[in-house]
């Protein structure tokens, strides 16, 4: 199955309010958004934020997912985007803490999403085939994925044309669903 084929059912369960749904789809969606929103905000707090209020945006909009206008991935992504950047265009409420006591009464040492997948199993499953592909391939992927960089941002940044960017990323994810099984 594709992601397309998992994630729009799994928002067609969301928007039949099934809590399970919203789950899977966190469980599979939330490393790569994460790495989207600190890509553009910078900072881990604001990026978990963030990403915890597009969840709930999802969940409440999911039932305007349409496939005939985008990929779910895209939809998403949008969300997490456009979200980002409202974030960013807020008025500057933050207070600053001279003495470091906010930093010290409300600290936790919680991991976030990313530090969570990492120390999963099957982080580790994805690590061992990440290390089989070919490093153009590897970069690509770890690029477009973890850096939450488009195929054509990607070309840019590789000054490389965009047909071998996606010939990469193509490649290199159908030989990690061949080692993930």
């Amino acid at each position: 199955m594709t992601t397309p084929d998992i994630l729009a059912p799994l928002l067609q369960r969301c928007a039949q309010r099934d809590e399970k749904a919203l789950a899977e789809l966190y469980q599979l969606t939330s490393p790569k958004l994460f790495g989207v929103a600190l890509r553009i905000l910078r900072r881990n707090d604001w990026a978990e934020e963030v990403l915890q209020e597009c969840y709930v945006n999802i969940w409440q909009h999911a039932g305007s997912y349409s496939s005939d206008k985008s990929a779910p991935q895209t939809w998403i992504t949008r969300i997490v985007r456009n979200r980002c950047l409202d974030w960013l265009r807020r008025p500057d409420h933050e207070v600053a803490d001279v003495d470091d006591s906010i930093v010290e009464n409300w600290a936790d040492d919680a991991p976030g999403p990313l530090a969570r997948l990492l120390a999963s199993d099957d982080s580790r499953r994805i690590a061992g085939c990440m290390q089989g592909l070919e490093a153009s391939h590897r970069q690509a992927i770890a690029l477009a994925y973890f850096d939450g960089l488009s195929h054509s941002e990607l070309a840019e940044k590789l000054t490389l044309p965009l047909g071998t960017v996606k010939s990469w990323i193509r490649r290199g994810l159908e030989k990690l669903r061949l080692c993930l099984g």
